[in-house]
This record gives C-alpha cells, structure tokens and sequence, in this order.
C-alpha cells in the first residue's frame, strides 16, 4: 500500500512497519480460495461478492475516490468488499494485469485458530492497516469547525441588527421572514435558509443596516471568528453567502428601478 499525495511522516512510518507484517503472515499460512487474473480497465469489486475479502498477489490496484487515486494497492494488501447495491463509492481499478485471490473465509479462520502466531499477525495487520488508513484521512479531510451557534427567537418587528453597532456576529435565518433596511427605507427581505450580517463581520465595519423580524424568527448567531474559519474548512456555506448576496443585490436593483420609475 501507498499514497500517491502528499501525507504525513506518520505514514510512511507505519507503512514501515507494515509491508513486512503483510511479507511474514504469508509465510505463516496459506491463502484458502481462488486466484483470479485481471486486466486493465477491470473494477475488482465487480468480481467479488459482498462481504469478500480479497488479497492483492500481483500487480498494482488503484483505490479511486471518483476520479481521484486514493491510495494503490499492491501484493500483500487485503480488500473487502461490502457493498450489495452497485454504488459503491470507491473503485478498485487495475491499469496493468493483476491477480488477486477471493479468500475463502471459514478456511482462513480454521487456519488461525490453529496458529496462535498466525492469529497474532493477523490482528496487527488488521489494525495497523486501520491506522495507516485513519492517518491518511485525518491528514486529508477539511479542519472540522463546530461553531459555537447560539440560538435567537424574535417577534414581528423586534431589531436583530441594528445599524452602527459593531458586527460581532454572522446571521443565518433559520425560520420566519425580515427585512433588511438603510435609515428606515426598506431594502429587501431575508428569508429562511438565507445568511445575513456577513459582509460587516468579514470586513470589520460597523453594521450599515437594520435587519427587523417581519414574523416570528428564529435565527442561528455565529461569532465572526468562528465564522472566518467555517469559510476557510467549508468553500460550500461561501458559496451560500454569496448567493445570498446576489438574491438581495438583485432584489434591490429590482426596488431601486421601481422607484425611479416611479418618479418619471
């Protein structure tokens, strides 16, 4: 097994480790089952019932997020297959010929329990791969940002932001209506799913606006820091934002253009 991006030492330090686990348990037992040869192009798990657990015997597999390689697969390394449903996420797919054997399982446990030294490998492999794996992952998912959300209810009319007051935090509308408006002359409203207050908070001004429930509200407050990092580990509620912002700029053209028309 190896990773074709960029992972921590860690890795390669367990890695150390478990090549030669995989190399001795070999030559502790025998691999009960069939050997199937493969050729490129072919997704072993399409050769294995769910449940199966496979070994890697010759040439290189490629462990496939979509279309990016996970990490490879070489002789040694085992593969279980769960999936019953034909969607399963990751792909096992061969580039070049390989051959894997499809375990039987009962044998294989008849032979471990045999074999105290045998069942001893066994385990470490297991869990050493584990490691391996959860290593790799955890140096590769998104920081993992809980923000501190507190929880707001408002009624018809109360102010949630008030204009001049400094923007400690960032607003999503979770349920109910409000409307945004500048010295009293209305702008817009928000409505739910809809994220407000960002732009202040982002840029460090005071609040330029006044946002008041126009129903029954209750709104989701993220301190501004923690919003910051929400942005940096999760592109996705940018995104939001942004079309958030393009909802209320394009409904205010919409007011603004109405209202000029209005007086011609």
């Amino acid at each position: 097994m190896f990773f074709p991006a960029d992972h921590p030492a860690a890795v390669d330090s367990l890695l150390e480790q478990y090549h030669p686990l995989a190399e001795s348990l070999g030559s502790l037992i025998q691999w009960p089952g069939n050997k199937l040869n493969l050729l490129p192009g072919a997704n072993v798990c399409h050769s294995l019932a769910s449940g199966q657990l496979a070994r890697v015997e010759s040439g290189l597999i490629h462990v496939n997020w979509g279309e990016r390689t996970a990490f490879i697969l070489q002789k040694g390394d085992l593969i279980v297959h769960f999936n019953t449903n034909n969607d399963q996420t990751l792909s096992y797919m061969i580039e070049e010929p390989a051959s894997v054997t499809r375990i039987n399982s009962d044998s294989l446990n008849d032979q471990l329990a045999l074999d105290k030294t045998a069942q001893q490998h066994w385990h470490n492999l297991l869990l050493m791969q584990s490691a391996i794996l959860g290593n790799a992952y955890g140096a590769g998912v998104k920081q993992g940002v809980r923000p501190a959300a507190g929880f707001q209810r408002y009624s018809v009319g109360e102010t949630i932001i008030k204009e001049g007051e400094r923007a400690d935090h960032v607003f999503t509308l979770l349920k109910g209506k409000a409307v945004a408006s500048v010295k009293a002359v209305p702008l817009g409203t928000i409505n739910e799913g809809e994220i407000f207050g960002a732009l202040a908070a982002i840029t460090g001004e005071i609040r330029n606006a006044t946002v008041l429930a126009h129903s029954s509200c209750t709104v989701m407050a993220v301190p501004k820091e923690q919003f910051l990092d929400l942005i940096k580990s999760q592109p996705e509620t940018c995104l939001q934002m942004i079309q958030t912002m393009a909802y209320q700029i394009t409904e205010l053209n919409n007011l603004v253009s109405s209202r000029v028309e209005s007086t011609l």
